[in-house]
């Protein structure tokens, strides 16, 4: 039997009508109206949610939260240089990545393998029979911290970023 509209109705309405609506509170640090620094602030929120879910031992959300902090901390370069109108947003999650090397900010090297890992690993992890453990929780938040230090450091923002 298919779950119906009489199943989740209120809650769905209630869903919906918080989106709609502004004039709540949001998060801490993201009340910039600079569309690449929320995103620079959204990837720092997101390191910090994966070293904690990581030290709860949610493997597959550490590195779910750690992905998209790849992805949003080159959204934000993309942004920030010019190269991505936030009005606009990427249709994929590795849409960053590609297009932070066809900018000439990463080596298609580096592009292809972060590709290739959010391909191969991110959605077999999430959707699929990968089995998220520790060491890769743990891998790719070092990786994740590296990439956007590096990002940060390079665009001269450190004093926006929000990170622990």
């Amino acid at each position: 039997m298919p779950i119906t509209l009489d199943d989740v109705e209120p809650e769905l309405s209630d869903a919906e009508t918080a989106f709609r609506h502004g004039g709540q509170e949001s998060e801490v640090g993201l009340e910039v109206a600079d569309a690449g620094l929320v995103q620079l602030r959204k990837a720092c929120r997101s390191l910090s949610g994966a070293d904690q879910l990581l030290t709860d031992g949610y493997y597959t959300l550490a590195i779910e939260a750690v992905f998209t902090s790849i992805e949003k901390t080159f959204m934000f370069w993309l942004i920030h240089e010019g190269h991505q109108d936030p009005a606009n947003p990427p249709q994929s999650h590795t849409t960053a990545i590609n297009r932070s090397a066809e900018a000439g900010f990463i080596s298609e090297e580096v592009a292809s393998r972060l590709d290739d890992l959010w391909t191969e690993n991110r959605a077999q992890t999430y959707y699929q029979d990968g089995m998220p453990t520790q060491e890769r929780a743990e891998t790719m938040l070092t990786l994740s911290t590296r990439i956007h230090r590096q990002v940060v450091h390079l665009a001269s923002q450190s004093h926006e970023c929000i990170c622990d």
